[in-house]
């Protein structure tokens, strides 16, 4: 069989069939819901990474405007600071309309005196001073040298809800304060083109003790708890400024974040439907032809559908017929020659291969007998089955040798693929190839070179013959490394002392290269192609002329 790599599956058949019409089954639900799934989870986190890289966006934006106020309002005051020292009340109250003038974001500017009176503002002297906010007296520190954010509260004389921002002053100054219109700092989001936080979603920035200080949306009033356990159905992001006087928390709802991917959803659903239901259907297809295989597998070997083909094996030296391997074909009654390529795989999932070894070995068996009269000295090589190497179970194949042979004696060769002797079953592959020997069959490693068996381990095993792949047949005309790798092959097998056969010998050039260095066996398209077994004596013939 020209299917060399046989699974070594111990299971029983039962077990194997079971699963091959279970497996099908849940392929096809899953081929056929795969793309839906697929475009789901894709879409919906897309979606879901859209939203959020649009949020840190504005976050960003709106902490890079805040920073640049507190700033500004940082260097003013501490402008003004030094502006102060001994100022009078008129000139100081000029200085502070100045500052307010220049910069509209500011409403007010004010003194708070040593006495904790308003004494200057930049509307004018305040007289006689008044008390400051219980706002700015409760939370303003005049141990803290910085920037300080007060409020949300009112001075005494602007009376609109304000952000304080106020300096500790020195000598009879106690303090200075900005007031900020909460909707500056929000102001920098109504430039966003388009901004939509959906119902529930909202933009909050907080002091560092959790005051809301101004908003965007419909925070939560318990925003600060908030801040720590957002709902696992939100999306939010987070960003404090640099000082960290300021946080900014950013919100939306997940449902408001995927409005945009239920739409998508409408428009590609019925395209992967679609798509799903093609595939399901090849998939389908594919299953039941397996299944149907499956079943004529068995049918086919009931009722002698298949046959044996020969390719011959060639002397190098004399371009003679010395031997022949033997391939199996299936001659299906509706498909016609189909070839082990795709029967062999379904074989070996249903257990199969082991019957249709032993008939492949006694027709081989019959056949020679047929020629043996006329060509004695032909041999033939079959591959192997792995799965009665690997597990040592050979009673089968040496019961159809008793069976068959009825005093002839053919000559008989084993072909074992390199990739198939597995150092872990070593023991049982060298008892089963000795068991074998007893009934005079020789041995040869196949698709040699191309393996992952050791030298060690190869040098343990009674064989004769080594079959050069194909492979490096082919390369022998067109790359130099493939004539070094076969060099080295060939020198192998010659300190060994093994007889080396070259596969798919297609040119004179290949034939000419492998005579002058010493194989002596060939087999391939230039000389012959696989034949039947009346063609196959045809050919005999015409040698014998």
């Amino acid at each position: 069989m020209n299917q060399r790599h046989l699974p070594n599956n111990n299971r029983p058949r039962e077990h194997r069939r079971l699963g091959s019409h279970q497996t099908p089954i849940f392929l096809v639900v899953l081929v056929s819901t795969l793309p839906i799934a697929i475009l789901l989870v894709v879409s919906y986190f897309q979606a879901i990474a859209y939203a959020k890289n649009n949020l840190e966006s504005i976050i960003k934006t709106a902490a890079i405007e805040t920073k640049e106020l507190l700033g500004d309002a940082d260097n003013i005051l501490h402008r003004s600071k030094v502006d102060l020292q001994n100022a009078d009340p008129q000139t100081a109250a000029k200085i502070l309309q100045r500052e307010i003038y220049n910069d509209f974001r500011f409403r007010e500017a004010a003194i708070i005196n040593s006495e904790g009176l308003i004494a200057v503002s930049s509307l004018g002297v305040v007289d006689p001073p008044l008390p400051i906010s219980p706002t700015i007296k409760s939370s303003f520190d005049l141990n803290n040298p910085n920037l300080q954010i007060l409020g949300p509260g009112r001075s005494q004389i602007m009376q609109e809800q304000s952000i304080i921002l106020i300096l500790k002053g020195s000598g009879n100054i106690g303090g200075i304060y900005l007031l900020v219109d909460p909707a500056i700092i929000t102001n920098v989001l109504t430039l966003i083109p388009d901004l939509d936080l959906g119902s529930d979603g909202f933009i909050a920035f907080m002091k560092s003790d959790g005051h809301l200080l101004s908003s965007v949306g419909a925070p939560p009033q318990d925003i600060f708890s908030h801040l720590y356990s957002p709902s696992p159905r939100a999306i939010q992001v987070t960003q404090t400024t640099d000082d960290g006087n300021i946080t900014i928390v950013g919100q939306v709802s997940r449902q408001w974040a995927l409005r945009y991917w239920r739409q998508e959803l409408l428009i590609a659903a019925p395209f992967t439907l679609l798509i799903s239901g093609l595939l399901a259907y090849l998939f389908l297809r594919q299953v039941r032809q397996a299944n149907t295989l499956d079943f004529e597998l068995k049918r086919g070997l009931a009722h002698n559908e298949f046959e044996i083909h020969y390719q011959p094996i060639i002397d190098l030296e004399t371009r003679r017929c010395i031997g022949a391997e033997a391939l199996l074909r299936w001659r299906h009654p509706q498909r016609g020659l189909i070839y082990p390529g795709l029967f062999i795989p379904i074989a070996e999932q249903t257990g199969l291969i082991l019957p249709m070894t032993e008939w492949l070995l006694e027709q081989v068996i019959q056949d020679q007998a047929t020629l043996a009269p006329r060509f004695p000295e032909l041999y033939t090589t079959m591959n192997l089955s792995p799965t009665q190497l690997n597990t040592g179970d050979v009673e089968r194949l040496i019961e159809t040798l008793r069976r068959v042979k009825d005093g002839f004696q053919p000559t008989l060769v084993f072909e074992i693929t390199e990739n198939t002797l597995v150092e872990e079953h070593g023991q049982m592959v060298q008892d089963a190839i000795a068991r074998l020997k007893l009934w005079d069959i020789r041995f040869a490693i196949d698709d040699f070179g191309t393996g992952y068996s050791n030298i060690g381990y190869l040098q343990r095993l009674d064989v004769e013959q080594l079959k050069l792949d194909q492979l490096f047949i082919k390369g022998l005309e067109f790359d130099n490394n493939m004539v070094h790798i076969v060099d080295s092959l060939i020198d192998f097998g010659d300190r060994m002392g093994l007889t080396i056969i070259a596969e798919g010998i297609e040119t004179e050039t290949q034939y000419q290269y492998l005579r002058e260095r010493g194989v002596r066996y060939g087999q391939g398209w230039l000389f012959s192609r696989a034949l039947p077994l009346e063609e196959f004596d045809r050919f005999l013939q015409a040698q014998e002329k």
